[in-house]
């Protein structure tokens, strides 16, 4: 199965063309890295733990894990990541697995994980029954008593970002931030490619209230 058929055209341009390699080494993402490093360490209960990291990218929160000795499974979409995360799996000595593969549908077993983390399919997935199939998958993959761990992105990231930078101004731009304040969608402009592909950007009761479903 091909990779472009798990995820949007879009989303996969887009990683193709960024680094998400170096992303988490540089400027803000060296603080989005120890920051979530920080709240995985709160609920690693079990000792050691299985982990499945979906959307785990280029597998460096994966690598992170295994070398304290989990057992972990990264699942993602995008071809240049995967092989990236299998070059960096195949250097360690507890090695973690990786699989292609996306939220909605995972090929692991009932109540099998400790812990589960929801990097990218919550903001990737526009739509609420996308990002409702993504939980019934996390929840049914689970352990009893298991944590399942979500990120996502405030809906006000995009204005925050343009009020900062000046770029509110700009028509194109400023349309954008409010299609996201009002309606969470977030498309990024033609004059604005740098932008992340499309996603979804939550109010954090939202949020609260899908896991709740």
């Amino acid at each position: 199965m091909k990779s472009e058929q798990l995820i949007s055209k879009n989303i996969e341009v887009f990683y193709n063309k960024a680094s998400e390699e170096t992303r988490l080494e540089k400027g803000m993402g060296v603080f989005e890295f120890e920051r979530i490093k920080w709240i995985i360490e709160k609920y690693l209960f079990a000792s050691p733990s299985k982990i499945i990291d979906v959307g785990g990218g280029t597998g460096k929160y994966a690598e992170w894990l295994a070398k304290k000795g989990h057992e972990v499974h990264l699942v993602e979409p995008v071809a240049k990541h995967l092989q990236l995360a299998e070059n960096r799996a195949k250097k360690l000595k507890n090695k973690f697995s990786v699989h292609l593969g996306e939220s909605r549908k995972l090929d692991f077993r009932n109540n099998y994980a400790d812990l589960i983390l929801l990097h990218g399919p919550l903001y990737h997935l526009q739509k609420k029954e996308d990002r409702e199939l993504t939980n019934i998958e996390a929840q049914r993959v689970l352990k009893n008593g298991g944590i399942i761990l979500g990120f996502a992105i405030n809906y006000t990231a995009s204005t925050l970002v343009g009020l900062l930078n000046g770029l509110i101004h700009k028509s194109s731009f400023f349309e954008m931030c409010k299609n996201e304040l009002t309606t969470g969608i977030h498309n990024p402009p033609d004059d604005f490619p740098w932008l992340l592909a499309e996603a979804y950007y939550h109010h954090p009761e939202q949020l609260k209230e899908e896991f709740r479903h």
